[in-house]
C-alpha cells in the first residue's frame, strides 16, 4: 500500500469529506487566473501581451487573497476561529483593483457584428469572474438572501456595462440575466458545500458526545449503587461513634458495646462494597453482547452477533464479556464505523470472540491501555488477544481463551 493510500485510509469519514470539500472549493479559486487567460485570448483584436499578463497576475493575486479568506471563513463556520476581517477588507480592495484592471485592459468596445467577441464582452465576463470568486470566498459569512441580492446586483452591473459599451439592449439584458443564473448556480454549489461540511462535523461531534454520555451513565450507576449501600451504614456509624464518645466521657460501660457495634457495621459495609465491586467486575457475556448490539445500533452502526454462548464457564464468559465491552467502546470512540460483526465460535478446547468493524481512523498498534488490560485478563486464563488492521479501513479484535477456563 502506497504512502498516499495509507494516509488517506487513516483519515476519518468527516476528515475525508472535509478534505474533499476544501479541495473542490479551493480548486474553483485556483482556476481564476486560468479562466482569465482564456478570456483574454478569446477576444478579437485583443490587448497587448504585457496588458494580458498584468490582468492574469492581478487575478492570481486576487485568487490568493480569496483563498485566505475562504480558508479562515470555513474555520469560522465550523466554530474553530474568528472571521478574517482584515483579509476581507483586502479582498474587497483586490476585487475593485482587479475589476479596474480588466476594464482598463479590455476596454468597452462594442461588437460590430452579432456574436463578435470584443473588449466590451470580455470586460463583462471578466467582471463576472472576479466578483464571483470574491463572493464565493465570502459564502460562509453571507446568508442565502444576501447571495441572491449579490447575484442580482452583479447581473445588473454587467447589463449596464453592456449598455455603456453600445450593445443592443436585448443583448445587454440577456448577458445580465446569464450572469444572474451563473451566479446562482455557482454560489449554490459553494453554499451547499459549506453547509454540508458543517453538518458532517456536527454529526461527528454528536457521535462522540453519545459515546461520552454512555461512559458517564455507567459511572453514575456505579456511584448510585455505592451511595445506596454506604449512605445508611456510614450515617449509623457516625451516630454510634458520637454516642460511644459521649458514654466514654461519662465512664459508662455501654461505650464498649457501641464501639463493637460500630466495628460490626464497618465490616458489613466492607463486605457490601466488595459485593458491589465484584458485581460490577463480573460481566455476563450474553448481557454484554446484547448491550453492545443495542448501543452500536443506537449510534448508527449496523451490528450482527453470530454464535452461541451457552455452556461456557463463568470466568470465560466474564473475560469475553470484558472484550465485548472494551471493543464496543473502541468502536464508538476510535472509528466511524457503519458495520460491526461480533462472532463467538468454539473450536475444540478454545473459544474465540471476534469483533470486526469498518471506519478505522488511525493505525492500531495494540498499545492502548484498554487492550493491554484485556490481554492481561485473558492471559490469566491462558488466552490471548490480537488486534489487526485489515485492508479497506477495517479493524479486527480477536480474543481466544480455553473453554475450560483453567487458570494458566
Amino acid at each position: 500500500m502506497s504512502t498516499v493510500s495509507r494516509w488517506w485510509e487513516e483519515r476519518s469519514a468527516p476528515q475525508r469529506f472535509d478534505l474533499y470539500t476544501r479541495g473542490t472549493v479551493y480548486s474553483m479559486l485556483a482556476a481564476e487566473p486560468f479562466v482569465a487567460l482564456l478570456l483574454a485570448s478569446a477576444g478579437t483584436g485583443g490587448p497587448s501581451a504585457p496588458a494580458v499578463l498584468t490582468f492574469v497576475a492581478a487575478t492570481a493575486v486576487h485568487a490568493g487573497v480569496a483563498y485566505l479568506v475562504l480558508r479562515a471563513g470555513l474555520e469560522w463556520h465550523l466554530g474553530r476561529g474568528a472571521w478574517p476581517r482584515r483579509w476581507t477588507a483586502v479582498l474587497v480592495a483586490a476585487t475593485v483593483v482587479t475589476v479596474a484592471v480588466a476594464l482598463a485592459v479590455f476596454g468597452a468596445e462594442a461588437p460590430a457584428e452579432p456574436g463578435e467577441i470584443t473588449g466590451g464582452v470580455v470586460s463583462a465576463y471578466a467582471v463576472l469572474l472576479v466578483v464571483g470568486i470574491a463572493v464565493g470566498a465570502l459564502t460562509p459569512r453571507l446568508a442565502s438572501p444576501q447571495l441572491l441580492v449579490v447575484a442580482l446586483v452583479v447581473g445588473t452591473a454587467v447589463a449596464g456595462i453592456g449598455l455603456a459599451s453600445g450593445w443592443p439592449t436585448p443583448t445587454a439584458i440577456g448577458v445580465g440575466f446569464s450572469g444572474v443564473f451563473a451566479y446562482l448556480g455557482g454560489l449554490t454549489a459553494f453554499r451547499a458545500s459549506v453547509w454540508m461540511l458543517g453538518i458532517v462535523w456536527e454529526l461527528d461531534r454528536s457521535r462522540q458526545v453519545q459515546a461520552d454520555l454512555a461512559v458517564a451513565e455507567e459511572r453514575l450507576r456505579f456511584a448510585r449503587d455505592l451511595h445506596d449501600i454506604l449512605g445508611r451504614n456510614l450515617s449509623v456509624i457516625a451516630v454510634k461513634s458520637e454516642l460511644a464518645a459521649a458514654l466514654a466521657r461519662r465512664g459508662r460501660d455501654e461505650a464498649d458495646e457501641e464501639m463493637m457495634a460500630v466495628r460490626d457495621i464497618a465490616q458489613e459495609s466492607l463486605r457490601e462494597v466488595r459485593d458491589v465491586v465484584r458485581g460490577y467486575r463480573e460481566v455476563d457475556l450474553t448481557t454484554e453482547l446484547a448491550g453492545a448490539r443495542s448501543v452500536l445500533r443506537s449510534a448508527g452502526v449496523s451490528t450482527r452477533v453470530v454464535g452461541e454462548v451457552g455452556g461456557l464457564p463463568a470466568d470465560v464468559q466474564a473475560v469475553l464479556g470484558w472484550v465485548a465491552r472494551e471493543g464496543t467502546t473502541n468502536v464508538l470512540r476510535h472509528s466511524t464505523a457503519s458495520t460491526c460483526v461480533i462472532t463467538v465460535a468454539g473450536s475444540g478446547a478454545t473459544v474465540t470472540l471476534t469483533m470486526e468493524n469498518d471506519g478505522v481512523r488511525a493505525p492500531v498498534d495494540g498499545a492502548g491501555s484498554g487492550l493491554s488490560g484485556l490481554a492481561e485478563r485473558l492471559g490469566e486464563l491462558g488466552g490471548s488477544l490480537t488486534a489487526d488492521r485489515l485492508a479497506g479501513g477495517r479493524f479486527r479484535l480477536t480474543a481466544r481463551v480455553p473453554s475450560t477456563g483453567v487458570t494458566a
